[in-house]
């Protein structure tokens, strides 16, 4: 495994910190992970760093990833936050990923460059517990 899944409980936020190489079940693992943990704390907010990530996947792996409609359990409080390098090899792949889900109407997800405006978005537009 080559990532880590914290909860920040200051945030109510999962971080999931990954790093090297992915292909498509390495990804699919880890987006487990992140929602059983965000289960587990009962949080619909996930921050993902892949500022140390290289993707091993060809265009139609990445075209076919998104999926409409897909919350994992979460509803309309769902976010993640892709925190990606913004020289970094992998950058092209995350933002045709980006694009895709946005043609697929996915708008519960959000590339980032800055550690800090990622957070910010995800503190957005939290309703309470209830």
């Amino acid at each position: 495994m080559t990532w880590k899944v914290q909860y920040l409980a200051d945030e109510d936020v999962v971080q999931v910190t990954a790093q090297g190489l992915h292909d498509r079940a390495m990804l699919r693992e880890l987006t487990r992970d992140a929602v059983a943990a965000g289960h587990r704390h009962g949080t619909p907010r996930f921050l993902i760093d892949h500022r140390l990530t290289r993707l091993a996947l060809g265009t139609a792996e990445i075209f076919d990833m998104p999926k409409r409609g897909e919350d994992a359990g979460f509803g309309n409080q769902l976010r993640i936050a892709i925190l990606i390098d913004a020289d970094g090899p992998a950058r092209a792949d995350f933002e045709f990923y980006a694009v895709q889900c946005g043609n697929l109407g996915i708008h519960f997800m959000r590339l980032f460059f800055d550690r800090d405006q990622a957070m910010e978005w995800l503190k957005s537009d939290r309703r309470p517990p209830g």
